[in-house]
């Protein structure tokens, strides 16, 4: 039995995999329109708990932004430690009134203040509440059309927000995820930014695992129009529609969720409106550096998707199109999760009945061929966009991707069992990786102008 179910998971593993190989490949890389374009308005929250070793990082990368309708809210959730003296440190911070919509629940709010400095940035310093709850303050006191989300220790690239701005040109698109680069990944060079495979084998899977996920799945999904989560870590979206879907929810996976929710809307009251993916569009953070830190993060991840899966059950096929449910539903839990029991069961029960060696030998090896064959895509992807590596980097890279197939994959599929069991117990636990500072700042023409930390 457990050997059939087996055969099934697997061909619609192989299907799934397939077509995240070859639309990315046969998808033309979008045309950088020339025509200028009106800059909508744009309010960036960032949320901050206890981020003073990467909040001056982060500032400074705002700071060299090309986009002039732009207001900055960083909202300061009850940090125990100096991020708020910091903020005040750097923007010469001012007390404040502003008006609120009214409309979204939140802690209770201490104080807003303005920069002297930067008249567009401002501070929300509230009581600890949690990302969602801090998000929510954002919107209730943001001005703009456009509601940038954005992590404190991601770093926008100097021409990400004109990217965004193209995007929702189309008034068709109501929400849309940008590309998240991992920062260690990349060195500083004659002041350029270049990608480098020189570090930690855990990096290097985690490098190789944020290009496959954005560069093939996120292009793949938002062809089919099936994306169900826009990073936290970079996201934007229609104020209006944030509005129609209730602000964020307080969970482990608020950024899942508000996608999921707003898939429901499309699927409901928004007919032909969607949600994209714009490549262009680039921020750099920080990854875990631990095994401890890595395994964090994705026991956390792994919560949410099992938490928003359960929230959001009754509106597959009901309310969110065919594309959504059915790569959450199979690409998303049938193989993300539930197939990774039998993954781990299936070659125990093999080597100790010593049966059907030679068909599990032949799944094996398809599996490693398929894995390979769309990190090769990856790299193909990834070089139309510019992220191309130096000779010496694409062979390590190419000589790390075997290993990577082999052992870090096997360390995804514990994350995830052990993440999907964990949640059943404490599923509101929430355990947070710890920030290392490491950054880079750009000036307005793109170059590095120093590293941050270390």
């Amino acid at each position: 039995m457990i050997l059939k179910i087996t055969i099934v998971l697997f061909c619609v593993f192989g299907l799934f995999h397939t077509i995240y190989i070859f639309i990315p490949l046969y998808t033309n890389k979008t045309q950088k329109r020339t025509e200028h374009i009106q800059e909508a308005g744009m309010s960036l929250l960032i949320p901050a708990y206890n981020e003073s070793l990467v909040i001056k990082n982060c500032l400074m990368g705002i700071h060299h932004v090309n986009y002039s309708n732009l207001e900055v809210l960083f909202i300061n959730d009850g940090s125990t430690d100096n991020t708020f003296g910091i903020l005040n440190e750097l923007l010469i911070l001012k007390k404040t009134s502003r008006t609120k919509i009214g409309l979204l629940k939140y802690k209770k709010v201490n104080g807003i203040y303005y920069s002297e400095k930067f008249p567009n940035i401002f501070v929300i310093d509230k009581e600890n509440g949690g990302k969602a709850d801090a998000l929510n303050a954002g919107i209730e006191f943001a001005k703009k059309e456009i509601i940038i989300t954005l992590d404190a220790d991601s770093i926008l690239e100097p021409n990400s927000l004109n990217e965004m701005n193209k995007a929702f040109s189309n008034p068709k698109v109501v929400a849309a995820g940008g590309l998240v680069n991992i920062i260690q990944g990349y060195k500083n060079e004659r002041k350029t930014l270049l990608p480098s495979f020189r570090m930690s084998g855990l990096i290097r899977f985690q490098i190789l695992q944020y290009l496959t996920a954005f560069y093939l799945h996120k292009t793949t999904q938002a062809k089919l129009r099936a994306i169900t989560v826009i990073a936290g870590a970079f996201g934007a979206f229609r104020k209006n529609v944030l509005l129609m879907a209730n602000g964020y929810r307080k969970t482990v996976g608020e950024d899942m969720d508000i996608t999921l929710r707003i898939q429901e809307l499309i699927g409901t009251k928004m007919k032909g409106k969607r949600i994209v993916f714009v490549p262009e569009a680039v921020c750099f953070t920080e990854c875990p550096e631990s095994f401890r830190n890595l395994f964090r993060q994705r026991i956390r991840w792994q919560k949410a998707f099992v938490d928003c899966v359960i929230t959001h059950r009754k509106s597959f096929y009901r309310k969110m199109n065919f594309g959504a449910s059915t790569y959450l539903i199979f690409d998303s839990l049938l193989l993300g999760t539930l197939s990774a029991y039998s993954t781990l069961l299936v070659p125990i029960v093999v080597l100790m009945t010593m049966s059907h060696l030679k068909l599990a030998f032949l799944l094996l090896c398809i599996s490693i061929s398929l894995a390979i064959l769309q990190n090769i895509a990856t790299l193909i992807v990834s070089g139309r966009y510019g992220h191309k590596y130096a000779r010496k980097d694409l062979i390590s890279l190419l000589f790390f991707i075997p290993f990577e197939v082999m052992f870090y994959r096997f360390t995804g599929l514990l994350f995830v069992s052990i993440g999907t069991i964990l949640y059943f117990f404490d599923k509101e636990g929430w355990s947070r990786s710890e920030r290392i500072g490491k950054q880079v700042v750009f000036n307005n023409e793109g170059n590095v102008t120093e590293n941050m930390g270390g």
